[in-house]
């Protein structure tokens, strides 16, 4: 339904609002974030690698050479999740499953005499169900929980499993500590969960020129140490510009498929109880009230 609306929308008006398009982005749902990242040509990230999402808009505060920036997008890349058991029989013999963790890593400390909820936090946020949070939390001063974990490879698709051994400390002012070490086969997980990374998003004007727009999105990249970046294209982007985008590292998203251009915060909102909801040429701004869509 917004696509179609978005649609007769760009049939009125073929001047990109780079103001509410930067609205927009500021009062994103996640949902339309996650479609920047996956949706773009060519695509940034795959939908089951990307877990938590952010964005600020306008340029990083006290970063020279990102200035051209128009918002920029954070978001955890997974590169490792609990699995749903140990690894398939049919595909490993118990020689196999000695391969896979014939590497050991250092014990890591997830997190040093934090509170109750802290931990509980951190292990939701590793993919843990409640079942196995209660165990983790309960072990004895000795004892370890074991998980397999599937791994992704840097194309999206999956890895070689591992196994992760949990430890916990809990002291007697109701703080706990947690640890970790990694049974692997040969490369070591880089991190617990995921990785935060950063891609620049400008929206591109008509009157811009494709050397100085191209130039902005380097520099953008190159100051938050990015190694993509986004440019939201209107229909006055020529074939020949597009190729030569993406042929230069940049992402090219179309404005013509997202709720993104031309949609006012009225427009957005799902607000029922307000006679404004789904004005679109509402007036508002700000709303300390407003509902995005579920």
């Amino acid at each position: 339904m917004i696509s179609s609306d978005l649609m007769k929308l760009q049939e009125k008006t073929s001047r990109l609002d780079r103001n509410q398009v930067q609205l927009a982005l500021a009062i994103a749902d996640t949902a339309l974030l996650k479609s920047l990242l996956v949706d773009c040509t060519p695509a940034i990230a795959l939908p089951h690698q990307i877990n938590q999402l952010k964005v600020t808009v306008g340029p990083p505060p006290g970063q020279k050479g990102a200035e051209h920036a128009d918002a920029v997008i954070e978001y955890e890349q997974l590169w490792c999740t609990p699995s749903e058991g140990a690894p398939n029989e049919d595909h490993f013999s118990v020689k196999d499953y000695q391969s896979l963790t014939r590497c050991q890593s250092e014990l890591k400390t997830l997190g040093w005499r934090i509170s109750l909820s802290d931990a509980i936090a951190l292990l939701q946020h590793g993919g843990f169900q409640e079942s196995q949070i209660q165990r983790i939390l309960q072990l004895p001063w000795e004892g370890w929980y074991r998980s397999w974990w599937d791994t992704f490879e840097p194309q999206g698709h999956l890895g070689l499993p591992f196994q992760r051994w949990f430890r916990t400390r809990c002291y007697s002012d109701g703080t706990y500590t947690l640890q970790y070490r990694d049974h692997y086969a040969q490369d070591a997980p880089p991190c617990f969960r995921g990785i935060w990374q950063q891609v620049p998003v400008v929206i591109n004007q008509a009157a811009g020129q494709f050397g100085e727009t191209l130039t902005g999105l380097k520099k953008a990249c190159h100051t938050l140490n990015a190694q993509r970046c986004i440019l939201l294209a209107d229909e006055l982007l020529t074939d020949l510009e597009a190729e030569g985008y993406i042929r230069q590292g940049v992402s090219l998203y179309p404005l013509q498929q997202s709720a993104l251009a031309e949609q006012s915060l009225c427009q957005r909102c799902d607000r029922n109880q307000c006679p404004m909801r789904h004005q679109q040429n509402a007036p508002i701004i700000n709303c300390r009230d407003y509902v995005s869509y579920a």
